[in-house]
Order: structure tokens, then C-alpha cells, then sequence
């Protein structure tokens, strides 16, 4: 901790390593204080006008006076108040579409040269946004729900006979628990493709989920209700005949639904910038590629952790079959 208090043996011992020309991160792993102890008292002792020579000669009762005084008492450091006073803006700022913490960073820093660093930057922003925004961590079982939404952009195919450019909207489902994904371009995003993609979508993950959640996309919810949203009559007997429940999200509560708002932006990244330069000529031909992307995106490792999606999967399938044979279902 920053401020905690130690022995006067070692805040004697502080100043004489400080003496023999130790810095402070030197100082904290020869003792193994935490850095932010040792600067903070010896930012005490600097503001005290004494040398070190005669700190460490002053009696018990003089020394404290000076090594124990109040935190409140030092000068706080300029930065961090300049920094503090900016949050509100800086937390602001991020929610603008196309605003990152990299281009604020480089706003504060010729606001203020002599401010933090770029890591320890985004540390302070992260802890901050933490107290305000504070969230709830969701658990996901096995197989036990899919979530479905419509990426914002388009792909496109190009039409041989006329010429014209194809826009074609995305639908992407995720599975939470593994992060194991499927996506496919449709002519247009009316319920008889969605039904399609639904079905490709089961085929592709090779069974049924306990139930799927939609966004509110028109062509599933016909009235939207945190308790009893009103789902068409093709989606209750589409989830009738495969023996799944229907969920849908709260109108803009992103949240509820945050795996599959999070594979759209990792489809962004896996599928359409590979392909951004790759002219198509077909629905077939881009969908083929789309495939191709998504089994490359399911083999990489997840970030910071040595196992990959597909992984992932089949171990939620072995722990799934393994729950289903012990209640003999």
C-alpha cells in the first residue's frame, strides 16, 4: 500500500540505502516495500530541508515527527492533480465513436510533457471508469445459451452480368461460454434468411442450445419488454420444433448481450479485414471465404491464454454430454 506505515527501523534503513545512491525502485525490491511506500516517504524527507546524515543522527522523538507526518501535509504531485481534473472529460471522450485512449494520451501529453506515461495513463483512466461504471461478471455454462446479432456493416459481392455491387448483411451467433463463433452473409436480413442462418447455425455448432438471445431485430421480436417481449409466430415454431427457449435483450443495454457485441467487433478484425481486398462474384464464393476466416479465428489462442476457441468448444461439449448422462437425458 502507498501510504502504509512501517518500522522506524526501516524508514532509517530507507535513508541509508538513499545515502549509498539506491534509487527508489532499488530501494523497494532490496526491502520489499512497495514502490509507492518508499517514494512517499522519501518525498517526506526531501521536503524536509535535512541531509540524510542528519536524519539519520536526529533521536527517535524528531525523526517521527518527520516520518510519520500526515500524507495530507505534502504537496500533492501537479500531474496527478491536473489528471484528476481532466477525468471527467477524458471518460466522455472515450464513448465518442472513433475517440481511443491512445489519441487522448497524445491530447494530455501536449497539455501537460512532464504527465504520465501512456500505461500508466490508461491504469488511471481504468480505475476511475471502474468506480463509475461498475458491472456485473455474467458465468455461462456449456450449451446453455446463444446469442445472435446482425454485424453494422455490410460485406458485398459483385454481380458478373450488371456490374453492381452486392451489399449483403452478416449474421453472427456466439456461444459465451467458449467464445466459438459462426457468421454468414444473406442476400437480405428478412426472416426467411434468419430462419436459414438459424439452421446453418445449429448445423455448424452440431446441436441445439438451451435457448437463443436476440437483439431486437424486427424479424424475431415484435414488441420489446424487459419481462415478456412478443416474439412472430415463425420464431415461436422455429424454437417450438427445436426444443429451445427464445430470449431477446433490453432495448440499448448493449450489456445483455456483450459476447456477441464483442464478436462483432472480433468479426471486424478476423473476417472483414482479411478480406476488404478481395473481390467476390458470388453469395457462395463469399461465404466459402467467410468459413475459411472463422476456422482460423477459432484456432487462435485466446489473448494472455495457451488454449484457442475450438478448444474451448469441446471441452464445453464433453462437460455438456457428461451433465446430460448423469441426469440421464
Amino acid at each position: 500500500m502507498p501510504n502504509k506505515l512501517i518500522t522506524m527501523k526501516d524508514i532509517r534503513r530507507i535513508i541509508s540505502l538513499l545515502e549509498k545512491g539506491f534509487s527508489a525502485r532499488q530501494i523497494s525490491g532490496e526491502m520489499r516495500l512497495s514502490r509507492n511506500t518508499v517514494s512517499n516517504y522519501i518525498g517526506r524527507f526531501k521536503a524536509s530541508s535535512f541531509t540524510g546524515e542528519q536524519l539519520l543522527k536526529m533521536d527517535d522523538a524528531a525523526f517521527s515527527a518527520i516520518a510519520y507526518a500526515s500524507t495530507m501535509q505534502s504537496q500533492p504531485e501537479p500531474k496527478k492533480e491536473y489528471f484528476i481534473s481532466r477525468t471527467e472529460y477524458f471518460l466522455g471522450e472515450l464513448k465518442r465513436t472513433g475517440v481511443t485512449r491512445g489519441l487522448l494520451w497524445e491530447e494530455y501529453k501536449k497539455e501537460c510533457p512532464n504527465g504520465y506515461s501512456y500505461s500508466q495513463f490508461c491504469d488511471l483512466l481504468a480505475q476511475h471508469r471502474k468506480v463509475q461504471e461498475a458491472t456485473m461478471h455474467f458465468e455461462h455454462n456449456p450449451a446453455e445459451v446463444m446469442m445472435v446479432d446482425f454485424a453494422g456493416d455490410n460485406l458485398s459481392y459483385v454481380d458478373k452480368a450488371s456490374g453492381e455491387d452486392i451489399k449483403c448483411p452478416v449474421f453472427i451467433a456466439v456461444l459465451p461460454y467458449s467464445g466459438y463463433s459462426f457468421a454468414v452473409a444473406l442476400s437480405d436480413s428478412r426472416q426467411p434468411n434468419v430462419i436459414k442462418a438459424l439452421n446453418s447455425c445449429l448445423d455448424y455448432f452440431g446441436g441445439v442450445p438451451g435457448s437463443v438471445k436476440y437483439d431486437n431485430m424486427k424479424t424475431a421480436v415484435i414488441k420489446s419488454c424487459r419481462y415478456e417481449p412478443v416474439f412472430t409466430d415463425t420464431m415461436v415454431q422455429w424454437s417450438l420444433h427445436n426444443n429451445t427457449g427464445l430470449l431477446a435483450a433490453r432495448v440499448r443495454k448493449p450489456k445483455d448481450k456483450a459476447s456477441v457485441e464483442n464478436e462483432v467487433k472480433l468479426v471486424y478484425q478476423r473476417i472483414y479485414a482479411p478480406l476488404s481486398d478481395t473481390v467476390f462474384f458470388s453469395l457462395s464464393e463469399l461465404n466459402s471465404h467467410i468459413v475459411e476466416k472463422l476456422k482460423i479465428h477459432h484456432q487462435k489462442c485466446f489473448q494472455n491464454k495457451d488454449y484457442s476457441r475450438l478448444e474451448c468448444f469441446m471441452k464445453g461439449k464433453k462437460i455438456y454430454y457428461s451433465h446430460c448422462r448423469k441426469r440421464n437425458l
